[in-house]
Formats: structure tokens, C-alpha cells, sequence
């Protein structure tokens, strides 16, 4: 559509420039683009995945789409928006989505409205409850970059971007420590919401299930424009796409697919009104085709996971089945289409629609929630006798295993989960190598020795197995 119409061309051109060059904000570059008239987009940075702003102006007064996760850029921006658009009345403000870089500045419209879905605040809670981990998180990527800066190892072509990162991360940590308090948003809906602005409409409809649970489409009609936040994007013009990485289902229930494949379907039928998809990272851009394909994709994954579910197949084998490859070739190396985010979708509709646990959703909780070592014996013993009740593959519990060893150096809890991973999949010569690796790490030499002897048997062909037998033959028999 866009390349058939002279004016959606016209407009891109003009929004391919901002308007302020050479303007900076807390030391970061400054962007604005005009989306159509009224409405502006502004944002930091030229290499960072930072959340864009929008603006628009209606009759009864500005309406902001999101905030950031830096007050001090929201207050910036709100000024920007109000030099750009010629007013200064803030009206509404409305949040795609409830992640931490789309609603921690909501606090700078404390004297507007604040819209958002039902699910947002829930999120917003956690989110500031977890606000301790959150500046450890930031205290240790801090170290790390500047670490890496330091050190000399960044390529010319790689540093702007570095300093940037720093610089953002910096901003966000001096943030995180300054005891913040949320502003949760005072109207909420479940489906879909209508804000009559006068001259201007905003329609809101829930798409919650392949980001988050709260997100919502936004469409302003009498501009042309479509806000889908985080949930997409087929092009990318950085080389760190951020949260527009994936697209996959993760996070709904079953009761929300239904509303997400009707709200977007009359999305589609509505096509000739829009000119612009907008995602909530400047970085992104999303075109309708692709708006479009990601539907059918969604559509058919639903339908299919639903019947297998239903029927009682084989997990496993329908997994193994279902590639992207073979079912959906058409989206192979589309941006945010990726093996590991569509075999996250299947595994996630099929506990949807089986009513069985995910095993790493469950695992997952008790490492992230730093209760391993006490919740982890009796979840495995549970697993172990209510398997059925349960699904899982051996690749879920090698990554498990590999995460505590290797990010959370939990060596005793690696162990533990490859021991959980042999003990379901026992002819797996993976798993003996693995927990191998993980006593040889832990230091038992001679355990790791008789377990990597134990997967060569199973699969002769483990070349790094034999290289660990040759190497700890000789470290016990210098």
C-alpha cells in the first residue's frame, strides 16, 4: 500500500529526518518525527532501543502514548511535545503495555488521565516491588560496560553505540535509586475502550498474549495511525532490536486468544484507513504486510496447537513436527521470527490448551524467585511421580541447567537440574555429558569422568565427550 500512494511515501520521507538535529537530552541525541499533523514522535539516541513518545493533538487537549523508564526524559519530552504541537494541554495519557520502559514516567502526567489496560497495574506492582533486583541488575551491567569500554576491546564501529548504552543505563540506575513511586493508571478496560477526543478518536483493543498480557492496539483513525507497542516489527534499524526481538504467544490465557484474533482481524479489515504501524521502539518499523502475515501466523498456530492439545498426541513428536521451516517457510528470517520464539509458542498454547504445567515455567519461578535450593527437591519429586501431569523436552532442562551454571554460577544447582534431565530422559547421551560438565565444574573429577565415559556409550560419535575423558585421564594420572 504504501509504495502505490504518493502521499504515505511523502510522509515517510519527511518523518526520515528530525526536526531538532544536532539537539540533545541529558547528553543524548534528540529525535522528532511528525507522524502526520498533530501528531509527533520523539525519542533518544541513535543506536540505543529506547521507547518512542508520541503526542497528538486533539480538541480536548494533548494525548501522550507511553512514558519511558527515565522520568527526567519524560519531563524533557513533555516539553518537546508541547513546543512541537504549539500548546501545552496535556489531556490523556495512555500506556501500551505495563513493561517498566513504557510506563516508569507516568508519574510526569500526574495531572492528566491515565489509560491503560486492566493488566497494567498488576505489572506495575511487580515491577516496583522487584525494585532492589532491578539496581543490583543495573549495578552489575554497569561494571560490565564500563569494564569492556575500558579494556580497549570495543571496535571503532561499536563504541558510539557502547557510550550510548552506558550513558542510558547510567540515567536509568540514578532513576532506580531514587526511591520512585508508580502512577497507576486511573481508567482501565478489558476489551476494548473508545476515548472521543473530539476531532480526533482513539479506539484501544486488547492484544494481550504475544507480549504481555496487558498490551492493547491503539488506532487513531482520523490520523492514519496504528500503535501496536512491543508486540512487532519487520524491520529493524539498529542492530539491537531490544523488545521487538520476538514475536511469539507467552503470555495469555486461553480466554484471551479469542479477543486478540477478533481485535486484530477487524484491525485488518479496517486497512485502508491506516497509513502508519507504529511500534513502541523507534528502532522498529512495521509495515501492513507484515502486520498482516504475523496475524495468519498467530491465527493458524492457535488452531493448530488447540487440536493437538485436544487430541492427545505426542508432545514431543508434534513439536519436532512443527518447524518453521516446514509449516510457516514464509517467515523464515523475518525479523522477530525465530525457532526459539516459535517453539515458545507451541509450548506455551499447548499448557494453554492441555491444562498440563510447562516444567520450565515452573522451574523457572523457583530460580528467579531465589528459592532453588529450598522449593527444588520437592518439585522434582513431584515431577518424578506426577509426570504426566507435566510436559517438557530434554533442551528445556539443558538450558535450565546451563543458566544456573553459567549466569547464576549455582554449580550445586546444575547439578542438581542435568541430574533431574538424566533421570526423565535416560538414553539422552546429552544429559550424561552435561552432567558430566557439571561435576567436572563442581571439581569431582572422577564422577565426571564416569559420566562422560557413560554418554560415549550412548553416543560414541560425543566428540566432546572424548576430548573431557582424554583431558581428565591425564589431570588425575599426570
Amino acid at each position: 500500500m504504501f509504495k502505490k500512494s504518493f502521499f504515505p511515501v511523502l510522509l515517510l520521507l519527511v518523518m526520515a529526518a528530525p526536526l531538532c538535529a544536532g539537539e540533545t537530552v541529558l547528553g543524548l541525541p534528540l529525535h522528532v518525527q511528525t507522524l502526520a499533523p498533530g501528531a509527533v514522535r520523539v525519542w533518544v539516541g541513535d543506536h540505543i532501543s529506547a521507547t518512542a513518545v508520541c503526542g497528538v493533538a486533539t480538541q480536548k487537549g494533548i494525548v501522550v502514548i507511553d512514558t519511558t523508564n527515565i522520568p527526567k526524559l519524560d519531563d524533557a519530552f513533555r516539553k518537546v511535545i508541547a513546543r512541537e504541537l504549539g500548546r501545552s494541554d496535556f489531556k490523556y495519557l495512555i500506556n501500551t503495555h505495563g513493561h517498566v520502559d513504557h510506563v516508569s514516567g507516568n508519574g510526569v502526567y500526574a495531572d492528566c488521565q491515565i489509560i491503560a489496560h486492566e493488566a497494567v497495574k498488576g505489572m506495575m506492582e511487580e515491577s516496583f516491588r522487584d525494585i532492589p533486583r532491578r539496581i543490583q541488575w543495573n549495578e552489575e551491567s554497569l561494571r560490565e560496560q564500563k569494564k569492556r569500554l575500558a579494556s580497549g576491546s570495543v571496535k571503532d564501529e561499536e563504541k558510539a553505540a557502547a557510550e550510548e548504552q552506558l550513558a542510558y543505563d547510567t540515567l536509568v540506575g540514578d532513576y532506580l535509586k531514587s526511591s520512585p513511586q508508580p502512577a497507576f493508571p486511573a481508567r482501565t478496560f478489558h476489551d476494548k475502550l473508545v476515548l472521543d477526543c473530539g476531532d480526533v478518536t482513539f479506539e484501544l483493543y486488547q492484544a494481550g498474549g504475544t507480549h504481555t498480557p496487558s498490551d492493547i492496539f491503539i488506532l487513531v483513525p482520523q490520523k492514519g495511525l496504528l500503535f501496536t507497542g512491543d508486540m512487532m516489527a519487520d524491520k529493524w534499524l539498529t542492530d539491537v532490536p531490544g523488545c521487538l526481538a520476538t514475536f511469539a504467544a507467552h503470555s495469555g490465557q486461553a480466554a484471551d486468544f479469542p479477543v486478540l484474533t477478533r481485535n486484530w482481524q477487524a484491525l485488518l479489515d479496517r486497512k485502508a484507513e491506516i497509513r502508519l504501524y507504529i511500534p513502541g521502539h523507534w528502532n522498529g518499523e512495521l509495515s501492513a504486510a507484515g502486520f498482516q502475515a504475523r496475524f495468519e501466523y498467530l491465527k493458524t498456530m492457535l488452531a493448530d496447537v488447540e487440536a493437538m492439545a485436544k487430541s492427545g498426541d505426542d508432545f514431543n513428536g508434534f513439536l519436532a513436527a512443527y518447524t518453521l521451516k516446514d509449516k510457516f517457510p514464509q517467515l523464515v528470517g523475518s525479523p522477530g521470527i525465530s525457532n526459539q520464539g516459535h517453539q515458545m509458542s507451541v509450548k506455551h498454547l499447548y499448557q494453554v490448551y492441555s491444562g498440563k504445567k510447562w516444567l520450565v515455567s515452573e522451574l523457572q519461578g523457583v530460580i528467579m524467585g531465589e528459592r532453588f535450593a529450598t522449593e527444588f527437591p520437592a518439585l522434582r519429586a513431584d515431577i518424578l511421580k506426577n509426570r504426566g501431569q507435566y510436559f517438557f523436552t530434554g533442551a528445556d532442562l539443558n538450558g535450565l541447567g546451563y543458566f544456573l551454571m553459567q549466569q547464576l554460577k549455582n554449580t550445586d544447582g546444575a547439578v542438581a537440574m542435568f541430574e533431574l534431565y538424566a533421570e526423565l530422559f535416560p538414553q539422552d547421551w546429552n544429559a550424561w555429558d552435561s552432567l558430566a560438565e557439571g561435576y567436572y565444574t563442581k571439581g569431582d573429577k572422577r564422577k565426571a569422568l564416569e559420566l562422560y565415559k557413560k554418554s560415549l556409550e550412548l553416543n560414541p560419535g560425543n566428540e566432546n565427550g572424548r576430548k573431557f575423558v582424554e583431558l581428565i585421564e591425564k589431570e588425575l594420572n599426570p
